[in-house]
């Protein structure tokens, strides 16, 4: 039984306590409890992924998984190694949850050789004057370098970033500070301190945040799944079929495009390079490469002469050094496929956010086409706000907006509020004229004449009619003026509720309290 979602019906939440699952709870968890089938390669995945976990666990000083059993289920998630939202994390609370319901275990995949936009988080920051703003506060800038090859603040660093934290009242939760004891260096035992890894730093705290509201997903790298003898083989079977995979690759995102109706050749990824000349040819595989401690680079191979080569730093390797200690380099995956392995190998249920549900429909083909086996998956997301600001209508603004346009071109409308004893008589008269203009557009649009001449009479007539227009308005301006304060206002409460109302912020900026809300409400 093979689940995935309905495309139509992955709409992102907006409004507080939104959430999307598509499929449903239910459908997910039988997809789950059936699995994916236990094929040789499937076995090797599972000890793997257990094996990787187990490592991980011991680098961020974790507890084992009290609950689940070895031979059920495996229900995965994941994301880059960052500081995200709840709706992110909602993944999280129904990878455990089914696990629950299956008897199986549930893991978290950290990207971590995705680069990262920030190093902090935003926070909202209101002025002495009520405005209110997003304010990114980051221990240190970005980097170019993919997560593995970040490390944690040092102490100085890290109180500096706290105290910038601290000046900013909505920081000033529980949960901020749980997390701040737990991303604290040198204050409790175990591998913190100024050497640790950033994904280490980040996924030690909030496994400990977890492990405190009962959730037992495990962590893992992608850094420690995306190494050993089965990656290596996965990465081998690309490169040994370059040229057809790389070309159903393309044909399938290029088919996405045209069923999406997207024009950008970047949307949502760009194809594969390629480049054939006699019996071999050069082509770019979904794949990155980069030396640690270096910025990544797409993965380029070359065929012909009865051998593969990989392309980097201006020299050509042989593909048996792929996954060799000695080798100065790794291969990592894209997002394509990052999925595809996890969900051949891995995982028994796979659970996306909203990009990953829309982009897996072409994984879908690609997973058809070249292994003959399509696992299931689901989305899940939610949009859960900080109690700031009240939920705009977006049709307050537009319908504001409709009825100045409309007012404008039609002041007689609003006469009787500005004239209750009878319009002055320059009004009036400007109200004749405008009804005589009216009359005369309307005999020349029902008249027969369609020569060049009437259609500039007419177009003479129109211009008279928005002068009146526009000497009506002179003579009450008041009209107009009251709707563009109305109009401006409602823009502006528009814009800050975007920022009050932003589904994005940092989920230690909530309550304890609010996140067990949500965490029941995902659970059902």
């Amino acid at each position: 039984m093979t689940i995935r979602p309905d495309p139509a019906k992955i709409v992102v939440p907006r409004r507080q306590g939104e959430v999307l699952m598509e499929p449903s709870l239910c459908e997910m968890e039988a997809a789950a409890a059936h699995g994916a089938g236990g094929s040789e390669s499937r076995r090797r995945g599972r000890e793997h992924l257990l094996a990787a976990a187990a490592q991980w666990r011991r680098i961020i000083g974790a507890d084992p998984p009290s609950g689940g059993a070895f031979d059920g289920p495996f229900i995965l998630s994941g994301h880059q190694v960052e500081f995200y939202h709840p709706g992110v994390w909602a993944k999280v609370i129904i990878a455990d949850e089914l696990a629950k319901r299956t008897g199986g275990m549930a893991f978290d995949l950290l990207v971590d050789h995705d680069t990262v936009d920030h190093l902090g988080f935003d926070v909202p920051r209101e002025s002495a004057g009520g405005e209110w703003a997003k304010r990114m506060i980051e221990f240190a800038p970005a980097s170019s370098l993919p997560a593995d090859a970040l490390r944690a603040p040092g102490r100085e660093q890290f109180e500096q970033w706290e105290a910038a934290l601290a000046s900013f009242p909505s920081t000033h939760t529980d949960t901020m500070a749980f997390w701040l004891g737990a991303l604290a260096p040198g204050r409790e035992t175990g591998d913190g301190g100024p050497a640790m890894g950033y994904s280490a730093w980040l996924s030690r705290a909030r496994r400990r945040y977890e492990a405190s509201l009962g959730i037992q997903a495990q962590h893992v790298p992608t850094s420690l799944l995306c190494a050993g003898p089965l990656w290596r083989e996965f990465v081998h079977t690309w490169i040994s079929h370059a040229s057809d995979w790389t070309a159903a690759y393309n044909g399938h995102v290029e088919a996405y495009r045209r069923g999406k109706r997207i024009r950008s050749p970047n949307r949502p990824m760009p194809n594969l390079a390629r480049e054939i000349s006699g019996n071999g040819g050069t082509y770019e595989l979904p794949f990155w490469i980069y030396a640690p401690g270096s910025a990544r680079q797409r993965l380029m191979v070359e065929t012909g002469g009865g051998a593969s080569r990989i392309l980097f730093q201006s020299e050509r390797l042989g593909i048996g050094e792929v996954g060799a200690e000695d080798s100065g380099f790794v291969i990592r995956p894209r997002a394509l496929t990052l999925t595809m392995y996890a969900r051949l190998y891995f995982a028994d249920f796979f659970i996306h956010g909203i990009g990953g549900a829309l982009y897996d429909q072409i994984t879908d083909g690609l997973l058809g086409e070249l292994f003959g086996d399509v696992p299931s998956y689901g989305c899940v997301s939610a949009a859960w706000l900080l109690p700031l600001g009240e939920p705009a209508d977006p049709e307050d603004v537009s319908a504001l907006a409709h009825r100045r346009h409309h007012l404008e071109h039609n002041p007689q409308l609003a006469l009787d509020a500005f004239t209750a004893g009878g319009p002055p008589a320059a009004v009036s008269g400007l109200l004749a004229e405008r009804a005589r203009l009216i009359e005369e557009i309307g005999r020349s649009l029902r008249g027969a004449r369609r020569d060049r001449g009437e259609k500039l009479r007419r177009r003479g007539l129109f211009k008279q009619l928005h002068a009146t227009n526009a000497d009506l308005h002179a003579q009450m301006p008041a009209i107009l003026r009251n709707l563009d304060h109305q109009l401006a206002a409602a823009r502006h409460a528009a814009a800050q509720n975007k920022i009050l109302q932003d589904r994005e912020f940092f989920l230690g900026l909530h309550t304890t309290q609010s996140l067990r809300k949500l965490i029941r409400l995902l659970r059902g």
